[in-house]
């Protein structure tokens, strides 16, 4: 029998995630998913990631220039240079954070109501793992749904990583933030497209290794949260 995830590509932003990867990579074989569905979007890592990725048989998608956004959109132009159009995107993260056990949870929304675009994984409505989401990621997703809810009037609880979202939906959105203020334009261009976005509550885990790109100190999350004051008005305000 098909599972639901059966035409989707998953895209994985990665730096530095030698130690953790290979087990998302089990843990997607797993699940069934097929090795040419899976994009490992490598952003610059110095360790052995990208050869992990090799000798699992995924797509490598190596993209230097610094950024989770920049890694993300490597992804999506690699798919649309050789005209692949999956039914869907998944994103998730490569440090063993997300379970994947939510991933029928996910999908589940898209075959009760097919008028849905977008579903977001929740930490927030879900389990988070105690030590699981540093400072940084807290205030930062407090302040970004704060201020959605403030100027959009839509409630979110999460910006989490893992998401899905319908292929043309996806493009349909132009993204263009290179930085982690991608999650943060995709929202908010999804709300001016008047998409339907559904939140789904997630498991969330203590990664797997390696460490956190975020660091959890006052300073780094006050200058988090200029980037994140930025990059809302830059939508909102100076944005069409």
């Amino acid at each position: 029998m098909s599972v639901p995830w059966a035409k989707s590509k998953f895209l994985i932003p990665a730096l530095n995630e030698e130690e953790s990867l290979p087990k998302v990579l089990d843990s997607l074989f797993r699940f069934g998913i097929l090795p040419d569905q899976i994009l490992i979007l490598d952003n610059g890592s110095k360790d052995s990631t990208p050869q992990i990725a090799i000798d699992a048989g995924v797509v490598l998608v190596q993209e230097p220039k610094r950024g989770y956004g920049a890694a993300c959109l490597a992804g999506i132009h690699y798919l649309q240079e050789r005209k692949i159009s999956p039914e869907f995107i998944v994103f998730m993260d490569a440090d063993g954070s997300d379970d994947l056990n939510n991933l029928k949870d996910l999908f589940f929304v898209f075959s009760q109501d097919p008028n849905t675009n977008f579903v977001i994984g929740s930490r927030t409505l879900g389990n988070a793992e105690p030590g699981s989401l540093s400072f940084l990621q807290k205030f930062g997703n407090w302040l970004s749904c704060f201020l959605i809810r403030i100027f959009y009037g839509v409630k979110f609880t999460d910006l989490g990583p893992f998401r899905v979202l319908r292929w043309q939906s996806l493009l349909e959105l132009n993204l263009q933030d290179p930085t982690w203020g991608w999650n943060l334009e995709m929202q908010i261009k999804a709300i001016r497209k008047k998409y339907k976005i559904q939140e789904v509550p997630v498991h969330y885990r203590k990664r797997k290794g390696g460490k956190s790109k975020i660091s959890g100190n006052l300073l780094g999350s006050l200058k988090a949260g200029a980037k994140i004051l930025y990059i809302f008005f830059k939508l909102t305000i100076f944005s069409a």
